[in-house]
């Protein structure tokens, strides 16, 4: 049997099969706590009007619609929801953080995703990329918290 991985670097017999690397020597790093709230810092680049079917092409990039309704949040916190239709995704961003995952609407900026659980981030991650690569119209509900915790994607 050949000690060669083909890799250019011969394993050792004795070790066959073994990593070759000590995970103990590779720096560690605090930056991937659990629930950072460290936001994207790049704005995508600005998306093509012709994409986006409510916009008027306002150079400005400021949104054409108001939102269909407003309500007061029950919570007694005073928030306001709103929701925010036949919007358009230009962007997401993650890293590696639980929870931390944000989209780029086209007009409003980044908005993170609700971090109230696993399966609501990684389902509003699939729908935000969907509604990106489709350029589809993506609606949204816009909570105090400023995070996006409902959307629909035609």
């Amino acid at each position: 049997m050949s000690n060669d991985c083909g890799c250019g670097s011969k394993k050792a017999a004795g070790n066959a099969g073994m990593p070759m690397r000590d995970p103990s020597n590779l720096q560690t790093t605090t930056e991937g706590s659990a629930m950072s709230d460290q936001a994207p810092s790049l704005t995508p680049p600005q998306a093509d009007d012709t994409s986006d079917s409510a916009g008027s092409g306002a150079a400005d990039g400021a949104p054409t619609l108001t939102p269909d309704s407003l309500n007061a949040s029950g919570d007694g916190d005073g928030g306001i929801t709103a929701w925010n239709n036949d919007k358009r995704v230009t962007a997401l961003w993650s890293m590696n953080q639980n929870r931390n995952a944000w989209v780029h609407v086209n007009g409003v900026g980044w908005k993170k995703l609700a971090n109230n659980s696993d399966s609501a981030v990684m389902a509003l991650t699939l729908l935000g990329a969907h509604a990106k690569q489709a350029q589809a119209p993506y609606n949204y509900r816009d909570e105090a918290d400023g995070m996006i915790h409902e959307a629909y994607v035609w």
